[in-house]
């Protein structure tokens, strides 16, 4: 065989090789975490925006309409996901956030006849456990499709 055929097969073994090795070690996303994928990079990105127009305290009204877009994207991106091991805490952390979506103008109200010393209102409460549980499924999400 003449030298052009030797870089030529060896060119093409290269290719193989590479594409051999991406394939088994740097596969990506698995089809059924796409989806997953997909609702927690929406998630972080809502969360960054929601956090760049941020007032101090509490979130105005004026700020419920980006909660809501929020809550109801990960509603949609979690019907999305038919892995049934994936779907059950992707659809309950969707429930979670429209449920701290919710709350937000019980909280103002509470705040706003809050006096000092007197106990946290109820609703403070609920808030810090939903957002705990927002975490905690995020955190199993993130677990199971995240490398």
């Amino acid at each position: 065989m003449d030298r052009r055929w030797w870089v030529a097969i060896a060119a093409v073994a290269v290719v193989v090789v590479a594409i051999v090795v991406s394939e088994l070690f740097y596969r990506g996303t698995s089809e059924e975490c796409r989806p997953v994928v997909d609702l927690l990079e929406f998630n972080k990105a809502q969360s960054e925006q929601i956090a760049s127009h941020a007032s101090d305290g509490l979130p105005t009204v004026a700020e419920d309409a980006a909660y809501q877009q929020w809550a109801d994207g990960l509603a949609q991106r979690a019907q999305q996901i038919n892995d049934p091991n994936l779907s059950g805490t992707a659809i309950r952390l969707a429930d979670l956030a429209s449920q701290f979506v919710s709350k937000l103008p019980l909280m103002r109200a509470a705040a706003e006849t809050h006096s000092p010393g007197a106990p946290t209102p109820d609703v403070v409460n609920d808030m810090n456990f939903l957002n705990a549980r927002i975490s905690q499924e995020t955190a199993e999400l993130t677990a199971a499709c995240v490398n």
